[in-house]
């Protein structure tokens, strides 16, 4: 009597164990298809590059011509040529602001796209720059204007180190603020300048020719572009999950226009795969307004999503988010935002259906070691 009991129990003990396994393992399953993702950190930078299409000589600076020859040839990259500052400046010109120092300022670099309202992270300023000798230390300065020419930055100075061959220098950089506080609206063409100065440590018997093949200039920043939970724009989040499904991006300061946002899905690989475009939308009071509804598309993958603004007339946003953001130019993108999607906010396979298939299976194998039991016992 007490053999046949301890094997009932045991064997009763055997099936609870078991029931208990598999629902832990069906559990584990689930936390992992469900995990929650760490909220993404909302507005992402973009740098954009533009090339000039005004300039002027300084003067009464230096030999009072700047780039003498075809200073419009700097307007471009390798065509039709170069500008040149020939037997640059005049008298003892090593030091950038003096007046011996020949000075160019270019212009007009179209950067009015940018919202007003965008924080202005860096300035990065290109100059391929060719010169016809190394003798007496030559260099080429730059400095930057926001008020059309009459305050000025300090200047950043880079004494050449190739002779003849066009070289590329690089000033400041993508989080170099020139010492100023930038806002967008003092990088419009009425406002903003570049300033290509030339020097060396020259006597009267070396004078050098300086040639520039291109100058343009690239603006780190990130848009007034965020994403909310509800269509009044009132309650901003970069989380959205279970019945928050419905993302409202907002943006200010976009000139008037019309504008396309893609939204990209939070694919691991290449960054993001685009899943839908809001188009052709209108803005005419400067606030850019779109929405996403994320159970539109239930094959959508959770994690960090981002959505793209950029002019309609622009390349359309229908590749991967990489290769959008790997061309911020030839999209004209105009603001990134980052947000994160749970699993919980594209109800591909439901938290409640999922309950209901684990218990079922738990049930089921209980059921099953059941009747074998009875079918034993009968035996």
């Amino acid at each position: 009597m007490n053999w046949r009991w301890h094997k009932r129990v045991s064997a009763h003990l055997m099936r609870v164990v078991t029931v208990m396994l598999v629902a832990a393992l069906a559990g584990g399953f689930l936390l992992v298809f469900y995990q929650d993702y760490v909220s993404a950190a909302g507005a992402v930078s973009i740098t954009r590059q533009s090339s000039p299409s005004a300039n002027a000589a300084v003067t009464p600076d230096g030999d009072d011509n700047g780039f003498e020859t075809n200073p419009t040839y700097a307007y471009a990259d390798g065509t039709p040529g170069l500008a040149v500052d020939t037997d640059s400046g005049d008298a003892v010109n090593s030091v950038a602001t003096d007046i011996g120092t020949d000075k160019h300022n270019y212009s007009g670099y179209g950067m009015d796209i940018i919202p007003d309202g965008s924080t202005i992270l860096g300035i990065t300023v290109r100059a391929d720059i060719a010169v016809d000798s190394l003798t007496n230390a030559p260099f080429t300065a730059i400095r930057l204007s926001w008020d059309g020419g009459t305050t000025w930055t300090a200047v950043i100075s880079i004494t050449l180190t190739v002779a003849v061959t066009e070289t590329t220098y690089t000033y400041g950089g993508p989080a170099n603020d020139w010492g100023h506080a930038w806002s967008a609206s003092e990088l419009t063409d009425a406002n903003f300048r570049v300033q290509v100065i030339n020097g060396d440590t020259k006597n009267q018997n070396s004078i050098r020719d300086f040639s520039l093949d291109w100058i343009p200039v690239s603006i780190t920043f990130t848009a007034p572009w965020e994403s909310y939970s509800d269509s009044g724009h009132s309650t901003q989040t970069d989380d959205f999950f279970d019945s928050t499904n419905h993302v409202y991006m907002e943006g200010t300061g976009f000139p008037n226009g019309n504008y396309d946002v893609g939204y990209y899905d939070g694919t691991v690989a290449g960054g993001g795969t685009w899943v839908a475009t809001d188009e052709n939308i209108t803005v005419s009071t400067g606030t850019l307004n779109s929405e996403y509804l994320l159970t539109n598309d239930q094959t959508a993958t959770p994690g960090t999503w981002h959505a793209l603004a950029q002019p309609a007339s622009a390349t359309p946003l229908d590749s991967s988010y990489a290769t959008a953001v790997a061309d911020p130019d030839g999209y004209e993108l105009l603001a990134n935002d980052s947000f994160t999607v749970q699993p919980s906010a594209i109800p591909e396979f439901p938290t409640v259906m999922a309950g209901i298939m684990v218990a079922g299976l738990c049930f089921g194998i209980y059921y099953w070691m059941r009747k074998r039991r009875l079918a034993y016992v009968k035996a």
